[in-house]
């Protein structure tokens, strides 16, 4: 599995990494942490050209770096990274220069997972899906802020952005509590199951709890919803994992914001549709990042890169 990080250096950005590296740890995953930073002005580029030729030393102010630096930290303070003062000294000089459009280090993870600290220049959501779609990564984790009652704000934001235009699945990570509890979205569809089976895995690897939530949008489809929870129920019993099933009726996404409450992170498809009919719309699971107060993971299959004029949960 490969995972990508984004990091802007805010608070919500170390808490979704601290979050993707503990993830990372327990998966055993290659992960990559990438911050994009403004393009630089001409007047500025020929003093950073110079800049880079030392970039290895780690002890510059180039604008960007010490972001990653941060991020180095706090992975070692997972314990998903091993390095002694003298490995340290070799790391340094891995920094490389010109790596798919960016600028990287590589690190040895705990179980030899490869980890990268990749640099970007450009609009942050250009970057990121161009990252996302050359390093070919399974799994996008971006921050957010995550304020309650100002949605406005996070309308347009580069999380919301990502979370809709990326090849992969993504974790917009906001409101990140210490304690996991997943709430696992069905509609019966193939995607949908796919969504379970990927929640529950990282559930379990989490040590996570786990509740299966089915939505019937009128009281008289509620004994199909119910037999479609305990249909993914009886999927994840087949892997040997244990889960929860709820049902409720109303409109999805505002019952599933509304059941969200009482959980830590929402795993649903990208879309999908039900025996029933549509279910997750391209509307539901983009409202429920945008109104949700918790991380909410999109889980889609891999396909080829589209341009930003596109949409993916439509």
């Amino acid at each position: 599995m490969k995972i990508l990080m984004c990091t802007d250096g805010e608070e919500y950005a170390e808490s979704a990494i601290r979050f993707g590296g503990r993830l990372a740890k327990e998966m055993s995953a290659d992960i990559s942490v990438l911050h994009v930073r403004p393009p630089i002005s001409p007047r500025n580029r020929v003093q950073l050209t110079t800049a880079r030729k030392k970039l290895g030393e780690w002890n510059l102010e180039i604008p960007g770096v010490d972001y990653l630096i941060r991020a180095k930290e706090i992975l070692a303070d997972i314990g998903l990274t091993k390095t002694s003062p003298i490995m340290e000294e070799k790391l340094s000089q891995a920094f490389r220069i010109g790596i798919h459009g960016a600028t990287e280090l590589h690190l040895i993870g705990l179980k030899g997972e490869l980890v990268r600290l990749r640099l970007r220049e450009g609009h942050p959501v250009d970057e990121i899906l161009e990252e996302t779609d050359l390093g070919d990564y399974d799994l996008v984790i971006v921050g957010s802020r995550g304020h309650k009652g100002f949605s406005t704000h996070f309308v347009g934001s580069t999380a919301l952005r990502v979370a809709d235009l990326a090849v992969c699945s993504v974790l917009i990570a906001k409101n990140i509590k210490e304690d996991d509890d997943f709430l696992l979205c069905t509609d019966g569809s193939r995607l949908s199951e796919k969504a379970e089976i990927t929640g529950a895995e990282m559930a379990q690897k989490l040590g996570a709890k786990m509740t299966i939530l089915s939505i019937a949008e009128e009281k008289s489809k509620e004994d199909e919803a119910a037999k479609l929870a305990r249909r993914a129920e009886m999927i994840l019993a087949q892997m040997g994992i244990k889960a929860k099933q709820k049902v409720r009726v109303g409109r999805p996404s505002e019952e599933i914001i509304d059941e969200a409450r009482d959980h830590d992170i929402v795993v649903m498809g990208s879309s999908g549709s039900s025996a029933v009919k549509k279910f997750f719309l391209g509307s539901t699971p983009l409202k429920v990042i945008e109104y949700g107060e918790c991380p909410v993971l999109i889980v889609r299959e891999k396909r080829g890169k589209i341009s930003l004029q596109e949409t993916s949960l439509s």
